[in-house]
């Protein structure tokens, strides 16, 4: 085990099986990562702003406050309000003040939004392409399992 890792990092060992497991999760993300970062920007916007619009369209027109936002996303950025004014400036997404309290505002992704989603959409696919030439069905769900037991923060 660990050819690969040894290769790509260009070490011959590891301090422990943790340490190893530990870069080989980085590593793989980070691979994924950089294949979906060339996916998106092909339609001018980052990883994490495709993140935002699949949220808000699972929100149907309800929409969502930023802090929600923040709270669903795959990367964490500090940088959420930032990330929605570009989205916001394309005509992807629309804000509105909540008729029930002025200080809560309401993202909402507009049919623009909807429409760069389903344009990505057969570029998403072969991202999880790439994870599917790889990995079984079956060892996609032993990884999935295994990744939950390091973030689930219930367990």
């Amino acid at each position: 085990m660990g050819d690969a890792l040894k290769k790509r990092l260009r070490q011959s060992k590891f301090d422990s099986p943790y340490q190893e497991a530990l870069l080989s999760v980085i590593v793989a993300s980070n691979t994924l990562n950089e294949h979906f970062d060339k996916a998106v920007a092909e339609f001018g916007i980052s990883r994490q702003q495709y993140n935002i619009l699949r949220i808000l369209k699972g929100a149907k027109g309800d929409g969502h406050q930023c802090g929600d936002i923040a709270n669903r996303m795959l990367d964490r950025a500090p940088d959420i309000t930032r990330r929605i004014d570009a989205l916001e400036k394309q005509g992807l997404v629309e804000r509105t003040r909540s008729s029930e309290d002025r200080r809560v505002v309401i993202t909402r992704i507009t049919e623009k939004g909807l429409a760069l989603l389903d344009a990505i959409a057969p570029t998403v696919e072969n991202t999880n392409a790439y994870i599917r030439g790889r990995l079984t069905k079956q060892e996609c769900q032993e990884l999935t399992a295994l990744c939950e037991k390091i973030f689930d923060c219930d367990g």
